[in-house]
């Protein structure tokens, strides 16, 4: 049995989960309790990640979309909207970051907000072919260096730092609503719900004998139906139904992980990978990346707050599949499904360590979002 994607949200969710959470917005006082919450051990290790992090600064400013060179509204509109929610999540991070050391030594302080200063103004490179927005972005970068100007010199409980804080969040308020209002998801497809799952139902591109067989098999003795998947697979030269097949062993390794061998994880996490490297196009690229990610930060680098969360090595990839399906849209331009695989990508949050979980990082209620359904 599969599951449907995780998420079918795109900008329109993406807009519901920003005003749903106007009233839990972080506040100077919220930022002190969450950083007095983490050891300073814990933080002394992170810092050397935060220090890592900004030597890429430089490379911000620079993606791999321009590789594609068509000049179609729909293209042109497609990479405004990535490189909005490109930045948007890299100073999400940011203020992450800040919110873990702001109670540290100054000159720790002070090196990793002039390190977000330098980012920010690299980012000011990055230009949009919509005008209105382009202002909107380049004010937001503004805004944000002024707010680490400032905390940087009067500090977080200063009464400027608090002035200039409600300023900020009234002006990226405004910057958001043009962002959700301008390219809502029915400015790009038209497509009902009902459409979209019927296209998306996995059912539709089986076409192995076997696999009736397998679905049998995996319910009596599972790893021998998944060694019968895993033949299938080697078989199906077709690109969208080797990713039916591919997602659904993956899931097993990983859903039952625990009954099958020490390395099912690694093998669930090598499966998913293997469709995003192919660099061909499916539409069930965004949900192959998303538990690709889920599943790698789980498992390997930890759920805490204070764990490692290489946001950097998931949008790399990110990036890569955007591509790939950016590539496709511009030989298929009518293929909604594209399109809406392509904004999955574009607006999807970063892996956060503060949200309304309060228990660890927020992967850990995506990571069960995802595999508690499957069977």
């Amino acid at each position: 049995m599969f599951i449907d994607p995780p998420l079918r949200h795109t900008i329109d969710h993406q807009r519901q989960l920003y005003e749903n959470s106007a009233d839990t917005k972080l506040t100077p006082k919220m930022i002190m309790q969450f950083s007095a919450a983490l050891s300073h051990q814990c933080k002394t290790a992170l810092l050397a990640l935060a220090v890592l992090f900004l030597t890429l600064s430089g490379a911000f400013a620079r993606d791999r979309l321009d590789n594609i060179k068509d000049n179609s509204e729909l293209t042109k509109e497609l990479k405004d909207v990535y490189r909005a929610f490109r930045i948007n999540n890299i100073i999400t991070e940011q203020q992450e970051w800040i919110n873990i050391y702001q109670d540290e030594d100054a000159a720790g302080l002070k090196e990793l907000l002039t390190g977000f200063i330098k980012t920010c103004d690299s980012l000011k490179q990055c230009n949009f072919y919509n005008e209105t927005l382009n202002s909107f972005v380049k004010r937001y970068l503004t805004l944000t260096i002024q707010s680490y100007d400032i905390l940087q010199s009067k500090g977080l409980s200063s009464n400027a730092f608090k002035k200039d804080f409600e300023k900020y969040k009234a002006e990226q308020g405004k910057y958001m609503n043009y962002l959700y209002a301008t390219y809502a998801t029915n400015h790009f497809v038209n497509m009902t719900e009902d459409t979209y799952w019927k296209a998306n139902d996995k059912n539709n591109y089986i076409r192995s004998k076997d696999y009736s067989r397998y679905q049998k098999l995996k319910t009596a003795n599972l790893k021998a139906g998944l060694m019968l998947l895993d033949s299938i697979i080697k078989q199906t030269s077709n690109f969208q139904e080797y990713t039916v097949y591919q997602i659904e062993s993956a899931d097993q390794y990983e859903k039952y992980r625990d009954s099958l061998e020490e390395d099912a994880t690694a093998i669930a996490i090598a499966k998913y990978k293997s469709i995003l490297d192919q660099g061909h196009y499916s539409i069930y690229l965004f949900e192959a990346w998303l538990k690709w990610r889920s599943v790698t930060q789980q498992n390997l680098y930890g759920v805490s707050k204070m764990s490692d969360i290489p946001n950097g090595e998931y949008d790399k990839m990110r990036e890569r599949v955007a591509l790939t399906i950016l590539t496709f849209i511009v030989e298929n331009p009518k293929d909604e499904m594209a399109i809406n695989e392509f904004l999955l990508m574009a607006t999807h949050s970063i892996v956060k360590r503060f949200g309304d979980y309060p228990y660890g990082n927020q992967n850990t209620v995506e990571y069960h979002q995802i595999f508690d359904n499957i069977k």
